[in-house]
């Protein structure tokens, strides 16, 4: 078995303690709606370690106002771990990334749950500072 496989049962075990049971997209990706944000769950590898990265889009299609990226810096300042990320589509992301070598549970569910906290705290205030679509927006479009 290889490290992705050996990751993706132990992820897969978490979230069955924490009662979760996620979309899985084909390209391995792990979905949950969580207020009125989606946080996605993807494992990678690079070289002999394996990574898990959290992440939830927070807003797409906004207008990228000075306002609105200097709240963001300052938020990147404010958050414990992780950070938001503007992608070129004006697509905003709020994103942690873990080691998947040793992975526990507890580091997993609280990454998880503040990902998820975060994004949801945070998108309408920003959506309100640059206009666009929060992930629930886009999917009750889609």
């Amino acid at each position: 078995m290889n490290r992705i496989q050996i990751l993706q049962e132990r992820v897969g075990a978490y979230l069955a303690e924490m009662g979760l049971e996620p979309d899985q997209s084909e390209d391995g990706l792990y979905l949950f709606k969580y207020g009125s944000t989606v946080v996605m769950v993807s494992l990678f590898d690079e070289g002999e370690d394996t990574f898990v990265r959290f992440a939830s889009i927070m807003l797409k299609d906004f207008e990228p106002t000075l306002e609105l990226l200097h709240r963001i810096l300052r938020l990147n300042t404010e958050v414990l771990f992780g950070a938001f990320l503007l992608f070129e589509d004006n697509t905003l992301s709020f994103s942690s990334t873990l080691l998947g070598n040793h992975l526990d549970f507890d580091e997993f569910e609280k990454t998880l749950r503040y990902v998820a906290k975060v994004s949801d705290d945070y998108d309408d205030e920003l959506q309100r500072l640059g206009g666009g679509q929060r992930a629930e927006d886009v999917l009750r479009e889609g």
